[in-house]
């Protein structure tokens, strides 16, 4: 008998206490077994520069370290190229074809849903899942949007942008990111540390 796994995805620039809270959230609301984090290697919507992939690997498994059943992955880091969802659930299928796959984004992502690589896709090979808060009649829309199953979880309202923008201007992330990342971030002078 499989397991129930959940797949969080993402460029992790850094990975940041939002993303943790969302995953223990939903792992918890849908009795998974675990979660794995799996950072993109070449994400297919983003155009700003980077940190290096090894860098947000480290941060990542620095992250989940310690957290019972959130593990990092480096599915994506592996295979060349544009890191496409549906490539990643397809490789995770083919290695573990008794797993129950759910694919957690957040609402915010909703409406972006039928504008990735292979929506129809995705939702062959997992549930997907909305973890936030939504109030009524501020359902995301977006022509999957039926499809999508919600998570009521609390609004982590943290963002990877507004942490790099701090850091850059030497102001704490201390509470927005693990203890480890802040450590790995300020060890190897990234996002124009002072």
């Amino acid at each position: 008998m499989g397991e129930r796994l959940g797949i969080l995805g993402g460029t992790f620039d850094p990975v940041h206490c939002g993303h943790l809270l969302l995953a223990r959230h939903v792992l918890e609301a849908l009795h998974l077994d675990r979660v794995l984090f799996v950072p993109a290697a070449e994400p297919p919507h983003k155009t700003e520069v980077l940190t290096a992939p090894g860098h947000r690997w480290r941060m990542v498994r620095a992250a989940v370290e310690g957290h019972d059943r959130l593990e990092a992955s480096d599915l994506e880091l592996r295979r060349p190229g544009i890191s496409y969802t549906v490539d990643t659930l397809r490789g995770l299928r083919g290695e573990r074809p008794d797993d129950e796959l759910f694919l957690i984004i957040g609402a915010d992502n909703v409406p972006e849903l039928d504008g990735w690589h292979d929506p129809e896709g995705i939702l062959e090979l997992a549930a997907v899942i909305a973890g936030s808060r939504v109030e009524a009649g501020s359902l995301p829309g977006g022509a999957f949007a039926d499809r999508v199953e919600r998570v009521d979880t609390p609004v982590f309202d943290i963002s990877s942008t507004e942490i790099r923008r701090r850091v850059r201007a030497g102001l704490p992330v201390r509470c927005l990111v693990p203890e480890a990342v802040e450590g790995y971030i300020a060890d190897h002078g990234l996002y124009g540390t002072p």
